[in-house]
């Protein structure tokens, strides 16, 4: 690697040797980062000091809203929750229906985060089952790792597929090809996953007391995602695999009493309840809030509303809020209604009328909850900012006008710390190599952004351009880029802030990215052995 790119790489080793390494909170490390990137990019790499500023501001609003948003309107709805004592009925009807801490990790961490990875992403699918497993008895580090273990598999089909459709509109690949090759990875890795969410809890022991119910699950969402992504397209793979998931392991725990019933260590032995005895409306009107956020997300996402709520039609403008801050060919738009955040207070509101819970208290837990999150909101927005100067490249062409907005003072072209990284690893790998290789770039880049759309907007072409040079499938290649995204979901820094923020352990992000690397990093191995066979074994397998 050569000095540009270890220079351009400054910023990831300040977080990863200030998280895991001397375990500093992610709000202290994170703006030392910050202010690390914007030196090196005003004064190394000399882009222009107003550019470089303007950039990293329009990534600390993106880290704010919507990022940042989503969890706090989920931390919200379980703040309310908490304090009025429905998550108590909640944990009470749902050990019901299991008492054993592995089921509810499979079905709550695995089954419905996937769930909500399908029909919003970004936090949600992290923030949300974290905080319901703290508040069905979960110790905060374990739900935390549970759910950044768990929220792996369905991650590149997440947003109704908008990871994958980025990376066809990046890349100009064929989109059906790119699902489907997607579909040929992430199945093995979903179903493997599903048992180390369960390991992760529990270790060996653990995972050979419920292996058929572990089978259940991960062949369940496996299978179905196998099918969809290869039949179907990337849209809906996420919802209808977890929906057969979710139905597949209540169906089970209905049938099957899991004995002896495995509790964390030290954690009082308690007798499952029969399932005659659950009590439906206490079940259901705990689960309310996040039936109406699944209800309402599908419903401003059809192909009849989506455009409405997304301010691209007539008389809907005022629902999207858009400014150009520094590159016209890349606004800053934030479709506040549409949002997960949005929709979940609403969701939230709706159904406290339903609950008894007075709006008084609402509003008590709004303003405590924000006060709780400052912390998170101040790390995100520098890790948001941190990507966004790291991504910026010159010249900006406006691209209406065709005109240059933005150039060096030299009038060179200058690419981005990105680049200059990504393009000193491609020239130190070969053909045979570089298959197994190929998924880290997608794990890069979830670690820079935090986004799995955001890595393959970033890495996506790169992955193209360097197959077709080195005789590589460009199909295959992208798509390994894509099912890498996963593993950067388990150590990406704004995942971690959020996981850290629903369970009530900021401060302590090091120790969560401790935890969660541990399995990162076998992931990534087999992984690239994965894309490897594909590429020099059974090359008739790729579309």
């Amino acid at each position: 690697m050569n000095l540009d790119a270890l220079i351009a790489s400054l910023p990831l080793f300040v977080l990863l040797i200030g998280l895991p390494l001397l375990m500093k909170p992610a709000v202290k490390v994170a703006p030392i980062a910050w202010l690390v990137t914007v030196l090196l990019a005003i004064f190394y790499f000399e882009f222009p000091v107003g550019v470089t500023l303007l950039a990293a501001l329009q990534g600390a609003i993106t880290g704010i809203f919507p990022i940042m948003y989503i969890p706090f309107g989920a931390l919200v709805v379980y703040n309310v929750l908490k304090v009025t004592g429905w998550m108590n009925k909640m944990q009470g009807a749902m050990g019901s229906l299991t008492t054993d801490r592995r089921a509810q990790a499979l079905l709550i961490g695995f089954g419905f985060s996937a769930f909500l990875e399908g029909i919003c992403g970004f936090g949600a699918p992290v923030a949300i089952p974290a905080s319901i497993l703290v508040g069905l008895g979960y110790d905060p580090m374990m739900a935390a790792l549970v759910c950044l273990v768990a929220n792996t598999g369905p991650v590149p089909f997440g947003s109704l597929g908008i990871p994958t459709d980025t990376l066809a509109l990046t890349t100009q690949l064929d989109w059906m090809k790119l699902s489907q090759m997607t579909g040929r990875i992430m199945p093995v890795l979903a179903f493997i996953m599903a048992f180390a969410t369960v390991y992760a809890m529990s270790g060996t022991r653990g995972v050979k007391g419920v292996v058929p119910l572990i089978v259940v699950t991960g062949l369940s969402f496996s299978v179905m995602q196998f099918f969809t992504a290869n039949y179907l397209g990337a849209t809906l793979v996420d919802v209808l695999s977890s929906l057969v998931c979710l139905t597949a392991v209540a169906g089970y725990l209905s049938y099957r009493k899991l004995e002896p019933v495995w509790l964390f260590p030290g954690e009082k032995k308690r007798q499952q309840a029969r399932i005659g005895r659950i009590n439906f409306r206490e079940l259901f009107l705990s689960w309310l809030p996040y039936i109406l956020l699944a209800v309402l997300i599908i419903a401003v996402n059809l192909p009849s509303t989506k455009a409405f709520f997304a301010g691209r039609t007539t008389g809907s403008e005022f629902l999207l809020i858009r400014a150009d801050i520094y590159n016209p060919g890349k606004l800053y738009a934030f479709t506040w209604l549409q949002s997960p955040g949005t929709i979940m207070l609403i969701a939230g509101l709706i159904a406290f009328r339903f609950m008894g819970i007075r709006f008084a208290v609402v509003k008590e837990q709004f303003g405590k909850t924000f006060t709780q999150m400052i912390p998170s909101f101040i790390a995100v927005a520098c890790i948001l900012s941190i990507s966004e100067v790291m991504n910026l490249a010159l010249p900006i062409i406006d691209p209406k006008t065709k005109a240059a907005v933005w150039v060096s003072s030299t009038g060179a072209a200058l690419p981005s710390m990105v680049a200059v990284m990504a393009k000193s690893l491609v020239s130190m790998v070969n053909a045979y190599v570089y298959p197994f290789l190929s998924p880290v770039f997608g794990t890069i880049g979830v670690f820079l952004t935090g986004s799995n759309t955001s890595s393959n907007a970033l890495f996506g072409n790169l992955q193209k351009i360097t197959a077709q040079g080195l005789g590589l499938s460009d199909i295959l290649m992208a798509a390994a880029g894509n099912a890498g995204s996963t593993a950067g979901k388990m150590i990406s820094p704004q995942s971690i802030v959020i996981a850290a923020t629903a369970v009530g352990l900021l401060g302590k992000e090091g120790l969560i990215m401790r935890k969660t690397i541990k399995y990162t990093i076998p992931y990534v191995i087999f992984l690239g052995l994965m894309v490897w066979l594909y590429a020099f074994v059974f090359p008739g397998l790729v579309p």
